[in-house]
């Protein structure tokens, strides 16, 4: 894989000394979130300023206290300069050269906190994970970090010398928030078209996981026999998205002899096979995750969470937190356990 560079203004401004644990009682300092345009810390303080004012300025300007962002975001293909092909399975680390595969995504997002001290908060609620890392790459390569996250200071009672700052972004900065809607609406629509795309398809071609009889035509044909048949029902068909990809799933689970419902393993094909007819374990689990995103409710479902959550994010008196909103939790498993192997988790009141 070819190096990327790394934007060197907001890397340089993350190097700070590192310090012990971030305590209980963690104290906050500045309010990038609610302050755009803000200049980094050591300079004069200025006032809120609006995201199209700032943008190629060589210096933020105050705008006095409204917050607002004056023209659409836009989500190029290429954001940051990195030649980002669509179906690549890596994800960039948003400040250096470092890459992880899309599915290592909790140690991309470790590697930030330990090595760039930049938390994202509420990560699960990011539609498209991807797109999201590359477009605050190049944001952050425009302008300083300081513009866009808090920063939360650590150890603050202690000594200059040991204490550390940690930047915090989330979705109360209205360009994140916004981002956030992007994304999950451009999702929806990628989903809906799908499942538009294979309700009316006549060219589905695949073979009974039971009995090995072939279908061809409509993937409701193959549906409604196992149903039938075999008393193996895993919704209408209807409600159902990306159906290949969801009977690849379950035909490899029976080829390792796992039972889809109770998910034993079993020493040959047809202990499993009478497993799940006596133990009427012909179903899914549907407590497995994995399953979630073959059926389109849940993504429905998932628009409506997220819209609640942000608007629970948002303060009724504006963008600020107040100082007891944010509630910072370390959780150590040893006290032997270093540094590094620390996990942060924000959970917002």
């Amino acid at each position: 894989m070819r190096p990327r560079p790394s934007p060197p203004a907001a890397a340089e401004r993350l190097r700070a000394p590192s310090g012990p644990a971030l305590p209980a009682g963690a104290e906050r300092s500045g309010a990038g979130r609610g302050s755009r345009g803000r200049p980094a810390p050591g300079g004069p303080s200025g006032g809120s300023g609006g995201m199209a004012e700032s943008r190629g300025a060589a210096g933020p300007a105050a705008r006095g206290d409204t917050e607002c962002i004056l023209e659409p975001l836009s989500l190029p293909e290429s954001p940051g300069g990195v030649d980002a092909v669509e179906s690549s399975p890596y994800v960039p680390c948003i400040f250096c050269t470092e890459c992880y595969v899309l599915a290592e995504q909790n140690q991309l997002l470790k590697h930030m906190i330990i090595e760039h001290k930049l938390v994202i908060a509420d990560v699960k609620l990011v539609a498209d994970f991807r797109s999201y890392i590359l477009y605050w790459k190049r944001r952050f390569a425009e302008q300083p970090i300081t513009d866009f996250c808090s920063v939360i200071r650590t150890n603050s009672k202690a000594p200059l010398e040991e204490q550390d700052n940690y930047f915090l972004l989330c979705d109360v900065l209205p360009e994140d928030r916004l981002l956030r809607e992007q994304l999950q609406q451009k999702r929806l629509r990628e989903i809906l078209e799908q499942q538009q795309q294979e309700r009316y398809d006549t060219s589905f071609h695949s073979m009974c996981m039971f009995c090995d009889q072939e279908f061809t035509g409509n993937r409701s044909v193959l549906l409604n026999h196992m149903a039938r048949e075999h008393a193996f029902n895993i919704g209408l068909p209807d409600n159902i998205v990306n159906c290949y990809e969801f009977l690849a799933v379950l035909q490899g689970k029976l080829d390792n002899l796992q039972c889809l419902y109770c998910e034993k393993v079993f020493r040959d094909k047809n202990t499993l096979k009478d497993h799940m007819r006596k133990k009427q374990h012909r179903r899914i689990n549907a407590k497995n995750k994995e399953y979630d995103k073959f059926y389109i409710i849940n993504y429905l479902s998932q628009v409506k969470m997220e819209r609640e959550e942000l608007c629970n994010v948002v303060p009724a008196g504006g963008h600020e937190r107040t100082e007891g909103s944010i509630k910072t939790l370390l959780f150590p498993e040893e006290q032997k356990q270093t540094q590094t192997d620390k996990t942060f988790l924000f959970v917002f009141t």
